[in-house]
């Protein structure tokens, strides 16, 4: 028997009910269970990457899927394989450090944390910290799997597109913004912070912010969010909490972080060493390929790797005279490293082929629309979506091919006075090859 079989059933057992998949709570799907292996700040060793290649291979469909918060999913697990393939796991060091706090590990930081020159701190010491928290203290149990937290620390390569219940961000070295329901602005005319607060104080204050809230949900259980709640209400009673603690902030603006900034060779702020950002095509790893980047990290690097929340990875703290080789590495493995690429930016999610809901097997059309779009620059990010939900992007994009049947699809393109969720629309029900020429067209005009 595991030495994990008790702690697995009792988590299983008192798990909640939710859509969202988790190491103890795996979803059906078309193509199987998804079991999601929530990666702490979004970084895992060489060693548990062959752990999970291994686990993949052995206990699913050998799909692996990166996800838009920086973890992955593991595809197609048999009922009869779940508690086989979440002792695995569990083995490998990749579970919460309380067994019940799998679902509320939702810390983000950036990829380039604690490596990138434009940042004005390392985020890492405060981003464990909120974590050891979060998961150590038995009420935090009671926050939804999707509440989640940002730690920003003003790098260059930055995901503030991605709204976040709590969010801090880096105003200088001794200053953080805190802000809730949304992401740092970088715009006058977004969302301000809620105050400015020492750095020292920052994640004491995150932790009574959210123990406010949850003071709130446990009056309505329709509450699972900070944006459910009266914003102005919330953030009076937190103000009154924390006296001299916040300051108002309310003209402040982050600065925009660098485009693609994920992909290709770029300097760290440690001398001689480099980070190398990699793109699986539409986020879908193989057994090999993660065996592969395990190899690299090992080899090239520190022996760790990060996730990105673009579903792309990226293998830091390589020498200088060891770039070429891991490049040459991953491409050879099947990522893409070319920030021109059409699949460096192209977003699909599973599809006819995993979902239910899916109306077109979306991953295996964007690789055919890649190939055509041809030297159509990388920068015109697109997005396929297998229905309306759009599971596989939090945000926008360029341009959102949303499936109406098998290998079609209508065209929106973003626009800033359209009133539908992906943009404005710009022909429907067209097949793969009609979009690549409107798309063609429009990057080239």
């Amino acid at each position: 028997m595991s030495e994990h079989a008790y702690d697995i059933a009792a988590a299983r057992r008192h798990l909640r009910r939710s859509a969202c998949p988790g190491l103890f709570r795996i979803v059906p799907a078309r193509d199987g269970g998804i079991c999601r292996v929530k990666l702490a700040l979004g970084q895992f060793s060489a060693a548990q990457a062959r752990a999970i290649a291994c686990a993949a291979a052995h206990y699913g469909n050998a799909a692996i899927d990166v996800t838009n918060r920086a973890n992955l999913q593991l595809r197609g697990v048999a009922p009869d394989n779940e508690i086989a393939l979440i002792d695995t796991l569990l083995d490998a060091g990749l579970g919460p450090a309380e067994i019940e706090a799998d679902d509320i590990r939702n810390v983000m930081v950036s990829p380039a944390a604690g490596i990138d020159r434009a940042a004005f701190i390392d985020t890492l010491p405060l981003a464990r910290d909120l974590l050891s928290r979060l998961e150590r203290d038995p009420a935090f149990a009671a926050l939804s799997p999707k509440f989640s937290f940002l730690i920003d620390g003003g790098e260059s390569v930055a995901a503030i597109d991605h709204r976040h219940d709590i969010w801090l961000a880096s105003v200088d070295a001794d200053t953080m913004a805190l802000g809730f329901a949304g992401t740092p602005p970088s715009r006058d005319d977004e969302d301000a912070a809620f105050g400015f607060c020492g750095i020292d104080d920052a994640i004491d204050i995150v932790v009574t912010a959210v123990k406010l809230f949850l003071e709130e949900a446990a009056r309505d259980s329709k509450i699972t969010r900070l944006r459910h709640l009266q914003r102005a209400n919330f953030c009076d009673r937190l103000a009154t909490r924390l006296g001299a603690r916040i300051t108002p902030a309310k003209t402040w603006c982050r600065r925009a972080p660098v485009p693609l900034g994920h992909v290709g060779i770029h300097a760290q702020r440690q001398d001689g060493l480099c980070f190398v950002g990699a793109v699986p095509p539409v986020a879908r790893l193989s057994p090999d390929m993660l065996m592969a980047l395990a190899d690299i990290a090992q080899e090239s690097g520190d022996g760790t790797i990060r996730l990105t929340p673009w579903q792309s990875v990226l293998v830091p703290n390589i020498a200088q005279a060891r770039v070429a080789d891991a490049t040459r590495a991953l491409r050879d493995a099947g990522f893409i490293g070319a920030v021109d690429h059409p699949l460096a930016t192209m977003i699909a999610c599973s599809g006819m082929t995993g979902c239910a809901m899916g109306k077109a097997d979306t991953k295996a059309d964007a690789k055919v629309l890649a190939h055509q779009l041809g030297a159509v620059p990388g920068s015109c990010a697109v997005h396929l979506t297998g229905c309306a939900k759009s599971c596989a992007s939090p945000r926008v994009a360029a341009a959102t091919l949303l499936a109406v049947s098998p290998g079609r699809y209508d065209l929106f393109v973003k626009s800033p006075d359209a009133d539908g969720r992906f943009g404005r629309v710009v022909a429907r029900d067209l097949d793969v090859s009609q979009v690549a020429a409107l798309l063609t067209a429009k990057v080239t005009a």
